[in-house]
């Protein structure tokens, strides 16, 4: 073997790795919040990972009116605060209700509704003390 692959051998083993842990903490809560809301799907809407969308295919939610969509969007994105590993490193969180909808070539998806929440709209995780509201430093940052 080339010296210069045994080098690079060891830096891109460590990104796999640590990639396929980033991953894995996105399917542990993607499958949890499957369990509790129906099917959902969880990823990246930028590509430095700051931005979690959560959708939900065919959701019952999606036609119920909005206070209870809204609702249950809020318990979403808190879910992601609290189990998410990587919360602090994101800048928002979505929440995307979709449902079916029946066109004469296919079905499509439709958005019914997206909420949108900040890092500091949704507070920090349990256990993890405010800052002073003169400190300049946003909840949870």
């Amino acid at each position: 073997m080339m010296p210069t692959r045994r080098r690079l051998r060891l830096p891109v083993l460590a990104l796999a790795l640590a990639l396929g842990a980033c991953r894995g903490e996105g399917y542990r809560v993607e499958r949890e919040l499957s369990r509790e809301y129906g099917l959902a799907f969880v990823d990246f809407q930028t590509t430095d990972s700051t931005e979690l969308r959560v959708a939900f295919p065919s959701s019952p939610f999606a036609d119920g009116p909005d206070v209870a969509r809204r609702g249950t969007a809020r318990k979403v994105g808190e879910y992601v605060r609290d189990h998410y590993p990587r919360y602090k490193a994101l800048n928002k969180v979505t929440v995307e209700f979709l449902t079916k909808k029946e066109t004469v070539a296919d079905t499509l998806k439709h958005v019914a509704a997206s909420y949108t929440f900040s890092r500091a709209a949704l507070g920090p995780p349990p256990g993890v003390a405010a800052p002073p509201a003169d400190s300049g430093v946003p909840p949870g940052g």
